[in-house]
């Protein structure tokens, strides 16, 4: 099982992936100060997020996670189960 510390360096390394790696990221990023999360982008971080931690999103979920710190309190709360 991850601890938070974990889970957060992992996402975060996802969304580095994604984003671009210049883009300085924090638990306190959201959507609106990504310029690249867009809804098709959102879909690529979900699914590498999912690939990552072996996980699956509850679709009607994901469509209201809009920052970093709610993915990784989603991704805890699957793994925690």
């Amino acid at each position: 099982m991850m601890n938070r510390t974990e889970i957060t360096a992992k996402t975060l390394a996802v969304f580095s992936n994604i984003f671009g790696k210049e883009m300085p990221l924090s638990e306190n990023s959201s959507a609106s100060d990504i310029d690249r999360w867009d809804s098709l982008n959102h879909i690529l971080l979900i699914q590498e997020l999912e690939k990552v931690f072996e996980i699956k999103f509850d679709l009607f979920e994901i469509i209201f996670i809009k920052d970093v710190k709610g993915i990784i309190e989603y991704i805890s709360s699957k793994i925690e189960r």
